[in-house]
């Protein structure tokens, strides 16, 4: 049977083997699953299976007027991701996503600190 509980400070040992041994998320820190948002450890009978970490995600959408006049959108960005963080950190928020198949977007964001999550997902962690 399988069961979940919170995670506690004796379960940082094993998470810490579990990130260490990881091939899929490399150099994730134990910090990742105990400092944001809520993490739940998941054992059977024979121990830990694993940890998982929910988070509470924003989601951007936007559209624009004139997708030609990049100097207004790229100001609007800039204004949009401040207010943003800014609404995130102040209401419990772990990170900011948005969606996107336009590579100048995708670079343009990485300027301002999102790093490419998927193939067109792009996130900042708050």
């Amino acid at each position: 049977m399988i069961t979940s509980r919170p995670i506690t400070p004796e379960d940082t040992e094993m998470l810490q083997k579990a990130l260490d041994q990881n091939e899929f998320h490399p150099g994730q820190k134990t910090e990742y699953y105990t400092n944001v948002g809520v993490t739940d450890v998941y054992q059977d009978e024979q121990g830990t299976i694993g940890f998982l970490r929910y988070t509470k995600t924003l989601r951007l959408c936007t559209v624009w007027v004139n997708n030609n006049d990049r100097q207004r959108n790229a100001a609007s960005v800039i204004q949009a991701i401040s207010d943003a963080v800014s609404k995130a950190k102040a209401n419990g928020y772990s990170d900011i996503l948005f969606s996107t198949n336009s590579p100048k977007l995708k670079a343009f964001s990485e300027t301002l600190g999102f790093k490419e999550d998927t193939e067109h997902n792009m996130v900042l962690y708050v």
